[in-house]
């Protein structure tokens, strides 16, 4: 089944290019206890591949037989390795190898293994001590260009396990949030990352990873992988991430007719299943040109956004048991219609931060002024600022005097100008700040401070300051008057005045800014006692439902099968699968139940029923006292 001949190494790609998924095939070979089946028959490869034409060698035919039925199908793939084990080297010199070569010039790349459970895909992403997988092959590659380029390497290692994102690397209480850029790039927040210098740094962060991440017994496998794992190498030159790549270990759909799988088992064959369905919607999708990809389906599909339709680099190794016809069918059948995709391959773009500083206030007045707003702006900020800037103060100041002086001829007719213009301020200020004492005392401060240039166009000194202190008179009669007729205007004010009266020898007062009183509940003694009642039944109903919860967890933890049956909204295999997820590690907050297949609105609703239980039976035991 060995090749003759393979496709050359693919060239580093231009800025911005158009590349198709690159789809390999590999088959392992047979196991010693699958030579021969119970009859004792050696049993035959259901897989063979013949190259491609003389005219187009870019490509191989893949046939599969089925030898029970005599069924034949046949599927173009681009390369195919398999019959040893020690294809996983050949495969990292000729495939991985210029994916590799490219991040180092600003490209993205992915690296997937995929098939069925048993098929050898964590041998050949993984590999052991004797035979390492392409993981650490391709850290080895990486490490080597770095040295020659004097770059830095990173890396990240995470898995899927029950369509959540956890970190392998580092042991977190919550799952990794997958967003999206303004650019469409997917990003994992609170994502840890390792600075690697040496294969030994590597493998002391790898290993740990590779034994946190999920796998169990099955009927097939001995170790079955019960989650995706992604290993992800960046490169990064002068701080600046130059490119990366996503070595990608998909767990294998499972048929639990074959498995055996029951409990905790099938809910994760389950969700394995439902991922790797999400996975071929979006290969069919991508094929028909659909106007919607449906990759928000599961979590694996969102992290292979970038590698299937998007701009990175991807390569496809598709893994075979050459003993198993049904699944062979499946996995080629995908494959072969990914290697269809075309991804729009372009470079990283390093955003720098800009070193010119905006300025955004006036960028605001710009706006401001191509909306006609300026004016109207102007006007409402000289009526609700409580501290007028000093051009303001003087335009301000101005046109009272000049008001005042028109008026000096009458003293009486200026008193009753100047007092209908003050009613007209306060009433302002109550209306937009409730801040009746800072306008006084601004007031007061305009009237005290007259410029040069009022002095000059001043008729009369005795006739100002006579109306001067008319003005004031008649302010504070105004300010008494408000307040004592509008009690609720003033209950009303969202906070107090910050400005401070004038002092004892005249002087103009100093505004400072101020820490805003409490608000207006806090005036009326009996809105004080309500407001501690509230604040102290608010303490009382958490401590309540935190005691609630506890109690709860505690339950889950301690009871049998037939006490958790008794709760509402538990069954039997619901009890069995809570039993045991226990029995592995303790239930720590409701959230670890959403591990069992319950979403967090049925977590939600168990509670809430629990809890409902508990209320009702003092209620009915009260109801049914004499």
């Amino acid at each position: 089944m060995d090749s003759k001949k393979t496709p050359a190494k693919a060239k580093v790609l231009d800025s911005s290019s158009n590349s198709k998924v690159r789809v390999v095939l590999r088959v392992r070979p047979f196991l010693p206890r699958e030579i021969s089946d119970e009859s004792g028959d050696r049993v035959l490869s259901c897989v063979s591949v013949t190259d491609g034409d003389d005219d187009d060698s870019s490509h191989v035919t893949v046939h599969l037989k089925d030898p029970d039925t005599c069924r034949n199908e046949s599927y173009q793939l681009d390369a195919f390795y398999g019959g040893y084990d020690d294809n996983v080297k050949q495969t990292l010199e000729r495939e991985v190898s210029p994916l590799i070569a490219g991040i180092f010039h600003g490209f993205n790349a992915t690296v997937l293994a995929y098939g069925a459970t048993g098929s050898g895909k964590t041998f050949t992403m993984q590999g052991f001590d004797e035979l390492p997988g392409l993981m650490p092959l391709t850290m080895s590659t990486v490490l080597s260009m770095c040295e020659k380029t004097g770059s830095k390497a990173e890396i990240s290692y995470y898995e899927v396990y029950m369509d959540r994102c956890w970190d392998l690397l580092e042991v977190k209480a919550n799952e990794i949030a997958i967003w999206d850029d303004k650019d469409g790039q997917v990003h994992l927040k609170g994502l840890s990352s390792v600075q690697v210098n040496s294969m030994s740094e590597f493998q002391e962060a790898y290993s740990s990873g590779v034994q946190r991440r999920k796998v169990a017994h099955t009927g097939l496998n001995d170790v079955s992988s019960r989650s995706h794992g992604v290993l992800v190498i960046s490169v990064t030159s002068q701080g600046l991430v130059t490119g990366k790549i996503n070595l990608i270990d998909l767990a294998g759909n499972e048929d639990n007719r074959r498995t055996g799988n029951e409990g905790i088992r099938l809910q994760e064959s389950a969700k394995i299943n439902q991922s790797l369905f999400a996975l071929s919607n979006v290969v069919y999708a991508l094929n028909n040109n659909l106007p919607r990809v449906p990759y928000r389906e599961s979590k694996l599909t969102r992290i292979l956004q970038d590698s299937l339709g998007g701009t990175s680099r991807a390569l496809m190794v598709a893994c075979l048991n050459p003993g198993e016809y049904q699944e062979s069918l499946r996995t080629v059948s995908l494959a072969a219609r990914s290697r269809h995709i075309s991804n729009n391959v372009s470079l990283n773009l390093k955003v720098e931060t800009p070193k010119v500083k905006i300025d955004m206030e006036a960028k605001l007045q710009a706006w401001l002024e191509s909306k006609g707003k300026t004016k109207s702006t102007h006007r409402m900020m000289a009526i609700r600022s409580p501290l007028l800037s000093t051009n303001q103060t003087s335009i301000f100041q101005s046109s009272v005097k000049k008001s005042v002086c028109h008026r000096s001829a009458n003293a009486e007719s200026a008193k009753l100008a100047a007092t209908g213009q003050r009613d007209a301020f306060v009433t302002a200020r109550n209306l937009f700040g409730g801040e009746t004492l800072a306008a006084s005392h601004l007031w007061n401060l305009q009237l005290a401070s007259p410029t040069k240039k009022d002095e000059r166009d001043t008729s009369g000194e005795e006739d100002l300051s006579v109306s001067e202190a008319s003005l004031r008179d008649n302010q504070l009669d105004l300010e008494k008057k408000y307040t004592e007729l509008s009690p609720l205007r003033e209950a009303l004010s969202p906070i107090d005045t910050n400005a401070k009266p004038k002092s004892a020898d005249g002087s103009s007062p100093i505004l400072k800014p101020m820490t805003p009183k409490t608000p207006f509940l806090s005036a009326n003694p009996e809105n004080r006692q309500m407001e501690g009642t509230c604040q102290k039944f608010n303490a009382w109903s958490t401590n309540l439902k935190t005691s609630l919860i506890n109690e709860y967890i505690h339950f889950l933890n301690t009871a049998n099968r037939e006490e958790l049956m008794e709760l509402k909204g538990i069954g039997d295999k619901m009890a069995d699968y809570i039993t045991e997820l226990r029995g592995s590690s303790p239930l720590k907050s409701l959230s670890d139940l959403e591990k069992i297949g319950f979403t967090s609105r049925q977590v939600h609703n168990l509670f809430k029923r629990a809890t409902e239980g508990i209320l009702e039976k003092p209620v009915s035991s009260a109801s049914t006292t004499p």
